[in-house]
């Protein structure tokens, strides 16, 4: 066959490849559904409540830790101040998260952090996209490295969108999650009017808490710099902002402490925000989590919160 024929069939099918799978991406059968239902949605809902809750408010920013363990009715009866939980997932990255909050918070607003042991500064690009897929403004917290990362990170989120289209296609099948269901915890309906993760009350927990795998290798001195600006800005704004340690399970600190106390002299060394409490104050019994060792049942929850009531009030 003539080389030039050859590539340009090869060009022709893979423009046409590409082009099925955009249109997929701009027609998805499932986008209204999945709007309605995603996870990656709920963004939409809470920052509803953060834009309309009146200052001076406090407002909660952290991975699912936080969605899970807080009790934000507590906290509003006990400071006296509305409470807006923005936490949803680890994995968006300690910048983009506080970028979430920074055009929303006004002269006499409280931030509290609570970031996981696990937070990296930049995040997971995929799944910010996919957040902005729901919810455009999120386009404003992503920062890529280059044009090509951009390139390749829409790439990839219209080939990730495609494949999941195809699978459900051949299925058939539409799952409809519910806060009153025993199995369902991660849907845009989840969380309750201050923003707290509700949805694992009616679910059974694990018996075996898993661990959270922590890494020695791993530093947090990024997303550390990433809450020194954060603090430094907000400050100047008349923000008071706060950092308090995760919540870990007992048996899981007992095989992670050496890396725990490693992360707690980053932050002793390097942290310019006030810090509330230490490790151990937010380490519980296994019994108080609910399927991992970041995530707290509801009397977990209630725990937690009453110490971190009792750490602001120190303060």
């Amino acid at each position: 066959m003539n080389i030039k024929i050859f590539l340009i069939k090869v060009i022709v099918l893979s423009a046409l490849s590409w082009g099925t799978i955009e249109a997929f991406f701009y027609f998805d059968p499932y986008k209204k559904h999945d709007f309605e239902t995603s996870y990656n949605a709920i963004i939409i809902d809470k920052y509803k409540i953060l834009q309309e809750t009146p200052s001076p408010k406090v407002v909660l920013i952290a991975g699912s830790n936080f969605a899970y363990g807080i009790n934000s009715k507590l906290l509003t009866d006990s400071l006296k101040k509305p409470i807006v939980n923005m936490a949803i997932h680890y994995n968006y990255g300690s910048k983009f998260m506080l970028k979430q909050l920074e055009s929303e918070l006004k002269k006499g607003d409280t931030v509290i952090m609570g970031f996981e042991y696990i937070i990296e500064s930049k995040g997971n690009i995929s799944e910010q996209m996919l957040m902005a897929r729901y919810f455009p403004k999120a386009h404003e917290w992503i920062e890529y490295d280059d044009i090509f990362e951009r390139i390749r990170a829409y790439s990839l989120l219209r080939i990730k969108v495609f494949r999941v289209g195809l699978e459900r296609l051949i299925k058939q099948n539409k799952i409809d999650y519910s806060i009153n269901d025993t199995t369902s915890v991660f849907f845009r309906g989840a969380a309750n009017q201050y923003g707290d993760l509700v949805s694992h009350y009616n679910n059974p927990r694990f018996k075996t808490i898993p661990r959270a795998i922590l890494s020695d290798k791993m530093s947090l001195k990024e997303s550390i710099q990433d809450m020194n600006l954060f603090y430094k800005t907000m400050k100047a704004r008349g923000v008071e902002v706060y950092f308090v340690y995760p919540t870990y399970s007992e048996e899981n600190y007992a095989l992670d402490k050496p890396i725990i106390e490693k992360y707690k002299k980053e932050y002793d060394s390097l942290a310019v925000f006030p810090i509330l409490g230490k490790p151990t104050d937010f380490v519980f019994a296994d019994s108080l989590y609910h399927d991992m060792a970041y995530h707290l049942t509801q009397k977990g929850g209630d725990i937690r919160t009453r110490k971190i009531i009792q750490l602001l009030k120190k303060k």
